[in-house]
């Protein structure tokens, strides 16, 4: 089927006539897409018209339902799409974002084009675009895809790349995505119970720990009748206002403070967990919620204290557990990360949360896991966990995970090799079963083009330092392990001194260069504090700082801070540079 020939388009793209935004959206998408292909203007009409040979249908309209199509695109699950040549036409069906997904998915795996990331698109240049008879159709495995990366919160990009997260700023073109109560995505207990409001005259909704009701770094005493009351109200109460959340958090917040008074002690013993007491309580939240809103899902932690699941209580249909992997190991797969770390006595590692995935997978209806890809105290110090990426996606989704927030580096600017990762997990978090090799080695070509061998030998080199060290990598490094040494800084920056000469522009040799300010960084984190060299280098990088745009280097901290903690002119808190 020829869609365009001698930059003249053979076909139109029809809509009907009285299609959503989201349509008219995966039309103007597909017709723009086309013309930069092939330099042909495809004219987007309406169902109003005859159907004309080769023809490109997309979702619902009176030509879908006169060629039998329309009931395959209404069977649909929500957010797949298929895509099929006919006698006359080629059909792209979906429903809402579905539709914007069968329209890349379309350009992408049939066509040749490749989002890599929010600036650079690979779109192939031909002066015919000729098809083959089709009939390809995909359901996402995970209804929850959010790489929390710099990349993945450009909207456009975003559904490009199948990302429907709810940190994304998504318009109504774009086909909506996961939407939390705002303001109630996670850690809510005293967001919902404020202490300040009742601590005073009600220190028992609180937590007691050795004998201490908490007003600061609290969390909810979840057998009390009363705390159970007041949640639920408002819950109910926030959910009146946006009637359009899906999902409402009800979770303890970030610190290990739960209640240990008589009665939470004696449920938790008898679950063997203090996920017992959150269980029961947020299933009693759910219960009450859904004969207002069915619809919604109650979402509660499964998170360092409450990691390990419940002997008894399973929580209801209408409850998402999100499982924490913040104590894991993250170079090696979590599936197989078995042996103890000695220079992290107090973390459990990964074979204890395997186990735990494992058991939540069988009681649990909805089960997302909070998974994390940075060092959060610095993101750009090289991070080599790219081998495992893929690996423990397919973990998670063999064992029923339905939803991944991959937790990495948010900041404007980026962290070390941010586009790459957002680039292949939103791949696996599409489709577990994917050859993440492929997928790493299209993007490393597309983005660095001649300099990408010596860019994949920097991510190798790192790994393989890591390994044969015999250490573990965590989300919160410093630069004290064993194999962060001047050696391996010397190997690298030899492998980018040959990536710049390779570059064959400014712009790639730009993104190298970009690159490169990870193992900039752990040259300055390696050299002694007030030194000559160290000073010289820093006055470098932040000279470059400037160039590539970064924001931050660490978690919390903004750039300017930063550089001054590097400097020596401030303290910098209790997990941040060296």
């Amino acid at each position: 089927m020829k869609l365009a020939q001698n930059h003249l388009a053979a076909s139109r793209i029809v809509i009907s006539e009285k299609c959503d935004e989201t349509v008219r959206y995966a039309a103007d998408e597909l017709a723009r897409h086309l013309f930069a292909m092939s330099g042909a203007s495809f004219p987007v009409a309406t169902d109003a018209l005859e159907l004309q040979e080769n023809d490109i249908l997309l979702g619902i309209n009176r030509h879908t339902d006169a060629l039998g199509f329309s009931k395959r695109i209404d069977a649909l699950p929500k957010e797949g799409f298929f895509y099929c040549t006919a006698p006359r036409a080629l059909i792209i069906g979906g429903k809402g974002r579905g539709l914007l997904y069968g329209v890349y998915s379309f350009l992408e795996d049939v066509l040749g084009c490749r989002f890599f990331s929010p600036e650079v698109t690979h779109i192939p240049h031909r002066c015919c675009i000729e098809i083959p008879v089709l009939d390809h159709t995909e359901t996402p495995a995970m209804e929850y895809r959010e790489p929390y990366l710099t990349e993945c919160r450009n909207p456009e990009y975003a559904v490009r790349r199948k990302v429907n997260g709810q940190s994304v700023p998504f318009f109504p073109k774009h086909g909506g995505g996961v939407k939390y109560a705002e303001g109630f995505f996670v850690h809510t207990f005293t967001k919902l119970l404020p202490p300040e409001l009742y601590f005073d005259t009600h220190p028992e909704y609180y937590a007691e720990v050795h004998g201490e009701r908490l007003r600061e770094k609290t969390q909810l005493c979840l057998t009390n009748p009363a705390v159970l009351e007041l949640v639920t109200a408002r819950v109910l109460e926030e959910l009146r206002k946006q009637p359009d959340a899906g999902i409402f958090s009800v979770s303890q917040d970030d610190n290990y403070n739960g209640c240990t008074c008589a009665h939470c002690r004696a449920v938790n013993e008898a679950e063997g967990s203090m996920a017992g007491t959150v269980i029961r309580f947020v299933n009693a939240v759910a219960e009450a919620v859904e004969q207002e809103f069915p619809d919604v899902i109650i979402d509660t932690l499964a998170y360092q204290y409450t990691r390990k699941p419940p002997k008894l209580v399973r929580p209801r249909h209408n409850v998402c557990v999100r499982l924490c992997t913040i104590e894991c190991c993250f170079v090696h797969p979590l599936r197989s990360c078995r042996h103890d770390d000695p220079d992290a006595p107090n973390i459990d590692l990964s074979q204890p949360f395997a186990d735990e995935l494992i058991g939540w997978g069988k009681i649990c209806n909805r089960l997302y896991v909070w998974d994390y890809i940075t060092n959060f105290s610095h993101y750009w110090m090289p991070h080599p966990n790219f081998h495992v990426l893929a690996d423990n996606v397919r973990f998670f989704a063999e064992n029923g995970v339905k939803g991944v927030f991959e937790q990495g580096c948010p900041a404007e600017g980026g962290g070390e090799l941010t586009g790459l990762r957002a680039y292949v997990l939103s791949k696996c978090l599409w489709n577990p079963d994917i050859d993440a090799d492929i997928a790493e080695d299209e993007y490393l070509y597309g983005v660095y083009q001649g300099a990408a061998p010596y860019i994949k030998a920097y991510m190798e080199e790192v790994y393989r330092a890591v390994v044969d060290s015999g250490s573990h990598l965590y989300c919160f490094n410093h630069p004290d392990k064993p194999w962060q040494t001047m050696e391996l800084v010397e190997r690298c920056e030899a492998l980018f001194d040959q990536a710049e000469s390779t570059a064959p522009d400014e712009t790639v040799l730009y993104r190298v260069r970009k690159e490169r300010m990870a193992v900039r960084y752990l040259r300055i984190l390696l050299t002694p504090k007030g030194s000559v060299q160290r000073n010289a280098l820093l006055a470098s990088f932040e000279q470059d700082v400037k160039t590539f745009g970064l924001t931050q280097i660490w978690e919390r901290g903004t750039i300017d801070f930063c550089l001054r903690v590097l400097r020596g002119q401030e303290e910098p808190g209790f997990w941040w540079a060296n």
